[in-house]
């Protein structure tokens, strides 16, 4: 099966949804993509029915802290079964060089010894650069520059579906028209949503480099996107967060509309 595990789908201050995250999985084989803000990763890990022990692959795409505190608590667990034989093999890290020196660092700082002996033997780093190529649970993936404004290092990536499809993942800022031409035409897009065209002088939604559901669905309508995943939200109106934006996009773009709530799945 390939689909998405949704874990969370809110913005870096949301309460009441888990930060943006989730799995993409290939045939009982699973990518971690981002990690969220603190320990409820793990609950969310196990309430979408995977064991933390099946999973060997985890994507970060910045240093900020609603995508990258998670993996503290999840190198934690790993170290944890890896101690009690309950964890085989490596756990692989794809991120931004600056990601593994603060990784790095706060679990020299932090972990015991013990545990810090098994994350240097078992926890394998592979710094990320434009347009890397991997092969990750069983998918070619490309690694894509997202071009930040800020003063950071932002990646995506596009992997190569079993049917051919390509998937793509945008991290949490608006699509560079640098990418324009890497993403036109293809299958999937998973891009931040920020709030809807009528809020965004609430939220100030274009000074914090975010996006409203008009301006990404007219976005991707003329770059013939076919399936739109829309996440990384406010979570003001959660309740009909779902029908609002589906509404909001489909006035503007042409293909699927997916407006997810934490713990759904997507079929790929």
């Amino acid at each position: 099966m390939e689909r998405i595990l949704v874990l969370g789908t809110g913005d870096a201050i949301t309460l009441n949804c888990f930060n943006t995250c989730f799995i993409l999985e290939n045939n009982g084989k699973y990518l971690l993509v981002d990690t969220g803000g603190g320990s409820q990763v793990i609950n969310q890990i196990q309430k979408v029915g995977i064991d933390i022990s099946d999973i060997h692959d985890v994507f970060i795409s910045h240093k900020h802290i609603d995508h990258l505190l998670g993996i503290f608590y999840v190198l934690r667990m790993v170290c944890y079964k890896k101690s009690k034989q309950e964890y085989m093999g490596k756990l692989n890290i794809y991120c931004a060089k600056e990601v593994k020196e603060i990784v790095e660092k706060f679990v020299l700082d932090t972990f015991s010894k013990k545990y810090d002996e098994i994350f240097q033997e078992n926890v394998i780093f592979h710094e990320i650069e434009n347009e890397q190529e991997y092969l990750v649970i069983g998918y070619p993936m490309k690694i894509l520059n997202l071009y930040p404004k800020e003063d950071l290092t932002q990646y995506g990536f596009q992997v190569k579906l079993n049917s051919g499809k390509i998937f793509t993942f945008l991290g949490d800022i608006p699509c560079s028209e640098k990418l324009y031409d890497k993403i036109r035409n293809t299958d999937w897009v998973c891009h931040e949503a920020f709030c809807q065209e009528t809020e965004k002088e609430i939220y100030n939604s274009h000074q914090h480099n975010h996006s409203t559901v008009k301006d990404v669905a007219e976005k991707m309508r003329n770059l013939e996107i076919k399936n739109l995943i829309l996440w990384h939200t406010r979570d003001n109106n959660l309740a009909n967060r779902k029908e609002l934006y589906t509404q909001e996009a489909k006035e503007y773009f042409a293909g699927n509309v997916y407006v997810p709530d934490d713990l759904e799945e997507i079929i790929l």
